[in-house]
């Protein structure tokens, strides 16, 4: 007798599929369907006694003998739709490595053995790391949460460590969570050489072999740690016994493509089904964290010291005013030149690629402009093209301006390719390293870039926000931070607090030894109030004078926000479409939600489309998710809905 089968398929619908199946399966498992014209592969969510439809098509193939997800897992995918509006079926697809969904046999390839050798610290743990261990441990059998707000290099990594191997030697397994892939080798490293467990990594640059081995090691208990990027968050751990957020504050915890999800908030949901402790590590907690901390839904545990007797690094301003038009003040160079006479390296953050953001007639006034998105054009130099960093387009620079068509065209002010061209004219001698996502293109260019940053030979270090968290480099003594004016004037109401954030992050890789560092910020706005706190190292004095303002503005943390984006290459479609949303939302009966909208994207056409937004804010969670819920049940009754391309973003950061 035929079983009747739910299925979740990957398409974008609101709905699950009913299939007849002739053979035994199991909830969890893949099944081979036919759809529209098409076989594909779905997850079985429950075995059913009977079907609303008569008409029921037959599966193809059942892939799986034993479930690739457990019931634990699906709970956990089947709260992460309900909670971001998204189809359970692009869910599921989302949290399984691409081989899976394929249909292609789960099993585990040959594994290489770790190539890092096991050591033992050399050093004892400080007073405030023990007490943290004790603290975090004491609920290792109940969930609670825990923000590790430490200084940056007081030590975080070493109660990661001590508490993963007090849950690995208790049988469990733990969840390593850090915000970017340039994260993860040192982070893998750390790990292995420490703790006696296997180690997998999960994130986007490994193959599909790599990311389908380390998915079922986890699976099948075999990793005692899975350290990834956010999508790790979605990784089957049966005896799940600790959740580590490295970097919580880190954006790169979200999502903004597809399934729209923050894995961060996700770890909260996780830890809480798994009835386990979850930590979040930061030197610079976002305001989500702190206000957490108020509710005292989540414990607090300072650090206060650097590890192993390190001081703080020096901070200082440079008041750009008078010095218009170059990057490097001589104040500066001259700090450079004294720290590289003492063998020491220095670092200069510009987060900003390419050779220079503004290609211009200095007759008339023409700029390059993309003809796909608005935004400017950037010149990079060593491929002589102007690029589009939105859409990627590229194009030859023309010689003759197409206004006045004079030949008087330059470039205006600088990136990561042209500041390492004026330091070569400095520094003709100094090894000049230069991290941006054009130089860590190829696989392990990054890894190589580090070994050379870690061996400790002077040098010159310039990146961008790569560079900015995590990364600890013994012999780095000057910190140089350029262009961050544009984080002052922004619109966006979040930019203070991720400058601030930036700032320290950037900051704390100097002076990790026990010799001080030095920290210099370049800014034309030296006498703005984020400098009176990141001067004296007081992020949390600065946290806690924002979220007065957000509670005064009722902005998040203290309300809760949605977006609904439409794009579309006709203009008038995009923005009528979110009109008749605005309608429709307006019809809801929910109270406490507003809708704001529609208004163009801050950058309105990208890649020939233009964008627009509608935002929903409301002070209380539940009816927000209640209008939503209503919106996404009647949103196909839209005119317009099949002229445009649109989705939902629930607690949007951008």
């Amino acid at each position: 007798m035929s079983l009747i089968i739910e299925v979740a398929i990957p398409v974008p619908l609101n709905q699950t599929f009913d299939y007849l199946c002739d053979d035994l399966v199991s909830v969890g498992s893949r099944v081979k369907v036919p759809f529209i014209r098409k076989e594909v592969v779905g997850v079985v969510l429950c075995i059913k006694d009977k079907s609303e439809f008569t008409k029921l098509k037959t599966v193809s193939q059942v892939l799986d003998k034993e479930p690739i997800l457990d019931g634990s897992i699906l709970d956990f995918l089947f709260w992460s739709s309900k909670y971001y509006h998204h189809p359970i079926g692009e869910v599921i697809s989302a949290a399984i490595p691409k081989n899976l969904r394929l249909g292609k046999e789960a099993e585990i390839k040959k594994i290489a053995p770790p190539t890092t050798e096991r050591v033992r610290p050399d050093f004892v743990p400080t007073n405030e790391q023990n007490s943290a261990i004790e603290k975090i441990l004491s609920s290792k059998n109940s969930y609670q949460g825990f923000l590790l707000h430490g200084v940056t290099g007081s030590g975080k990594t070493e109660v990661y460590l001590n508490c993963t191997q007090a849950i690995i030697d208790n049988g469990g397994q733990v969840l390593v969570l850090v915000p970017e892939i340039g994260l993860t080798p040192q982070m893998i490293s750390r790990f292995e050489s420490r703790l006696n467990t296997i180690v997998v990594a999960i994130h986007s640059q490994l193959n599909e072999t790599q990311k389908l081995n380390a998915y079922l090691m986890a699976k099948t208990k075999k990793a005692g740690v899975v350290l990834g990027t956010r999508s790790a968050i979605f990784a089957p751990i049966p005896n799940l016994g600790l959740i580590i957020i490295d970097e919580e504050h880190d954006s790169s915890f979200k999502q903004n493509s597809g399934f729209r999800y923050s894995a961060r908030d996700l770890s909260y949901i996780r830890a809480r089904q798994s009835n386990i402790p979850v930590i979040f590590g930061t030197a610079t907690p976002s305001l989500e964290t702190l206000k957490n901390v108020l509710d005292k839904k989540v414990n607090r545990i300072t650090l206060s010291e650097r590890a192993g007797g390190a001081k703080l690094p020096k901070v200082s301003l440079i008041d750009l005013r008078s010095d218009y038009g170059r990057s490097l003040s001589p104040l500066l160079v001259e700090k450079m030149q004294i720290t590289l006479k003492n063998k020491k390296q220095v670092m200069l953050f510009i987060n900003r690629r390419g050779y220079a953001p503004v290609y211009f007639c200095t007759d008339c006034g023409w700029k390059a402009q993309c003809n796909h998105c608005d935004s400017a054009l950037v010149y990079h130099r060593q491929i002589n093209r102007l690029k589009c960093h939105h859409c990627g387009v590229e194009q030859i620079p023309i010689s003759t301006c197409p206004e006045c068509e004079k030949s008087n065209l330059e470039v205006f002010g600088y990136g990561t390719e042209r500041l390492e061209e004026t330091l070569n004219s400095y520094f003709p001698n100094v090894p000049i390293i230069r991290i941006d996502r054009d130089t860590t293109r190829q696989k392990k260019s990054f890894s190589k870039h580090l070994e050379k940053i870690n061996s400790g030979e002077p040098c010159i270090i310039v990146g961008t926000q790569m560079l900015a968290k995590g990364h600890d480099f013994s012999n780095l003594s000057l910190v140089g931070i350029l262009e961050i004016d544009a984080g002052l004037l922004s619109i966006d109401y979040r930019a203070t607090e991720h400058l601030a954030q930036l700032l320290i992050q950037v900051s704390g890789r100097s002076g990790r030894n026990k010799e001080e560092g030095e920290v210099v910020i370049q800014t034309r706005y030296p006498e703005h109030p984020i400098f009176h706190y990141v001067l004296s190292n007081r992020y949390t004095q600065f946290a806690s004078a924002l979220l007065k303002q957000r509670n005064k503005s009722q902005l998040p943390p203290f309300s809760h926000q949605a977006l609904i984006c439409a794009n579309s290459k006709n203009k008038q479609n995009a923005e009528k479409f979110l009109m008749e949303a605005a309608n429709l939302l307006n019809k809801i009966t929910v109270d406490s939600v507003d809708v704001w909208g529609p208004v163009p994207d801050i950058i309105e056409k990208k890649s020939d489309y233009y964008y627009f937004n509608l935002y929903l804010q409301s002070n209380n969670r539940s009816s927000l998710h209640l209008m939503l819920s209503t919106f996404t049940e009647n949103v196909d009754s839209l005119k317009t809905k099949n002229k445009v391309r649109w989705y939902l973003d629930v607690d949007p950061i951008e």
